[in-house]
């Protein structure tokens, strides 16, 4: 028997192991499509079929989607080409100022001559490149067959939802169906509040943006607004120093002291957003702690990369708030170890 035992979970977990592509992408679709649940059901209750309303809130959502890498691949051509252009002068600026206060060779001239002449570096590394392109090619599709399935398997699960859950319910007890219900409700309140407030914050940002580059004279000031809008609020901790180097590449080809007021600007809105607009904008969709908020972001990483550290707040909210309505609590006693105040035993401490 215990060999039996071991050969099952060996093999169950073997096949596992072979379709965790697919287990990944569920998981995905199941995140899309809870995402996307609170746009369906408001629809539906104005009498939309929810056929009907699921192709409209995905159509808008693929729309969105291809019109922000659309707008934005000029954008990233335009700032390549410029660096690769402004190099030489970037290094000559470089070595000046390292006379003037050194006298150290920092750059060799062999190499300012290389970046000028690109069309040798191309030719010499020509496999290379041709292998990168290759390489860059099969991930594009891969991603392009990921989003596809992925946004199949929302598609279905919010189109027939009810079904899904109806069959799902019927394999349980009544007490465990309230169970079920009452979770599925958190998870769509909890994951559609947080997309909820994380567009709102990245319209807030994306303006902002705007109208600094506006005011700077940064050319693409709406296609860098949008970019910094999303990744600063769709990509936690991180998102914000990120997203500011486009535009700071951006501002770097008038001058660097434009890239260097681009940069003030967004490390100063990241503060007021920190503590004025992100409090009240949050305050009723989530609402986890600062050191969980850590820990579900690495946790995230850890598992799924870049994909689990946009969904590891909303996972670890629905968590949280799922125990914290499914657990049931007593009263606790008092002592010394669980009381913020100081002790009456020694009245001479702080």
């Amino acid at each position: 028997m215990v060999v039996v035992v071991v050969a099952i979970a060996a093999a169950v977990f073997l096949i596992l192991y072979r379709v965790r592509s697919l287990i990944y992408m569920l998981f995905l679709a199941t995140f899309v499509a809870i995402a996307l649940e609170p746009a369906v059901q408001g629809l539906v209750r104005r009498r939309w079929k929810r056929q009907r309303a699921t192709m409209l809130v995905f159509g808008i959502s693929l729309i969105l989607f291809v019109g922000f890498f659309v707008a934005l691949i000029p954008v990233f051509v335009a700032q390549a080409a410029g660096l690769i252009e402004d190099i030489p002068q970037y290094l000559q600026d470089l070595q000046n100022l390292a006379n003037r206060f050194f006298e150290v060779d920092l750059v060799d001239p062999a190499l300012t001559d290389q970046f000028e002449d690109l069309g040798s570096i191309l030719q010499q590394y020509g496999s290379t490149v041709a292998g990168g392109v290759f390489a860059i090619g099969n991930t594009v599709f891969g991603a392009i067959f990921q989003l596809v399935t992925v946004s199949l398997f929302a598609y279905y699960l919010v189109a027939e939802g009810p079904s899904w859950r109806r069959a799902l319910l019927a394999t349980m007890p009544a007490e465990r169906q309230r169970e079920a219900l009452n979770i599925w409700e958190i998870s769509v309140d909890k994951t559609g509040g947080y997309v909820y407030s994380r567009a709102v914050l990245a319209l807030v940002a994306g303006l902002f943006t705007f109208f600094v580059l506006l005011l700077l004279g940064v050319p693409s000031a709406a296609a860098l607004a949008l970019w910094m809008g999303v990744l600063s609020q769709f990509v936690p901790v991180v998102g914000t120093y990120v997203g500011m180097i486009l535009p700071a590449l951006a501002a770097l080809s008038i001058s660097p002291a434009t890239a260097l007021w681009v940069v003030i600007a967004m490390l100063a809105y990241q503060q007021l957003e920190n503590y004025v607009i992100a409090p009240r904008v949050t305050a009723r969709t989530m609402a986890i702690h600062p050191a969980v908020t850590i820990g579900a972001l690495i946790a995230g990483a850890s598992l799924l990369g870049g994909v689990g550290v946009v969904v590891a707040l909303p996972v670890a909210a629905t968590i949280q708030a799922v125990i914290s309505t499914t657990v049931q609590r007593h009263k606790v006693i008092e002592g010394e170890a669980v009381s913020d105040e100081p002790s009456d035993d020694n009245p001479s401490d702080p």
